[in-house]
């Protein structure tokens, strides 16, 4: 492939990791570079920032890469996944969808087998609980799990309890960060929600027959990709250290840790959270 074939977006992508992450390249050096306008190498940067990688942007400095975004082909999660069922059946990796519990309870209700992973980088109709948006960013980890536990219906609340436990572990193990769990369904950090979970069931009579578990975790995301009304109470891991962190490595000790609380004898009791007051529930 030549220069000239090469996609533009990657061109401004190579030009950027060339120039290191603690070097700004200008719109207008990176404009004159590649002769185009400075609203195509806003648009290119956008759609960069789209797929997981953390390009920051400052008036009159331009652009620096921080991170690249991980491979999507999940041969990276699943080579070192260590599990028995989550993960080890199939898998959907999708560039966009409306709703990740969408697509997993959909294959789950035409015969699916239990550990399907739905993960899409971007999803347009998102929901949480009690019918609220989740805004899927840039650089964030969005995936839904389908699993068959052997619970009775007033045992449903302890599978967010577990979806909870197994991504602050996640967060733990991958990042080295402390998260808060706050009822019912959300996880924060320095005050700021990054995590939310939506858990969706099909019962038969009283006898579930599957669970579609939905997490999103704001991980890569940039704080000015955070819209202006969610200032002061979302945020993501990245904006609260200014470290990147691997995407992939995140979502497999999730599944690692929700596999290991999912045995029904394992679970915790459904004793309710410190009731924490929450801000609008704007995630998942």
């Amino acid at each position: 492939m030549t220069r000239h074939e090469i996609p533009m977006r990657d061109r401004i992508l190579d030009a950027l990791a060339q120039s290191g992450p603690d070097d700004w390249l200008s719109g207008e050096a990176i404009s004159r570079a590649f002769g185009v306008s400075r609203a195509a190498v806003s648009k290119h940067v956008m759609s960069l920032r789209e797929e997981g990688n953390i390009i920051e942007s400052v008036p009159r400095k331009g652009y620096r890469l921080i991170s690249r975004a991980d491979p999507w082909a999940g041969n990276d999660v699943r080579e070192k996944l260590r599990t028995k069922v989550l993960g080890q059946t199939e898998w959907r990796w999708l560039k966009e969808t409306g709703s990740t519990n969408q697509v997993a309870a959909l294959e789950a209700m035409q015969g699916a087998p239990e550990g399907l992973v739905v993960v899409a980088r971007r999803q347009s109709e998102g929901r949480g609980s009690r019918g609220h948006r989740w805004l899927n960013l840039p650089g964030s980890l969005c995936f839904s799990v389908l699993t068959k536990p052997k619970l009775p219906p007033e045992r449903l609340g302890e599978l967010t309890r577990a979806a909870m436990d197994a991504v602050a572990e996640g967060v733990r193990k991958s990042c080295g960060l402390a998260l808060e769990k706050r009822f019912p369904n959300d996880l924060f950090l320095n005050g700021r929600k990054v995590t939310g979970i939506l858990v969706e069931t099909m019962f038969h009579n009283s006898d579930m027959q599957w669970a579609v578990m939905g997490i999103g975790v704001n991980v890569n995301v940039p704080s000015e990709a955070l819209p202006e009304e969610l200032a002061g109470v979302a945020s993501s891991l990245y904006a609260e250290t200014g470290t990147a962190f691997s995407v992939s490595a995140l979502l497999r000790h999730i599944l690692e840790a929700l596999e290991a609380r999912l045995d029904a004898e394992k679970l915790p009791d459904d004793v309710p959270f410190s009731q924490t007051k929450n801000g609008p529930e704007e995630r998942r």
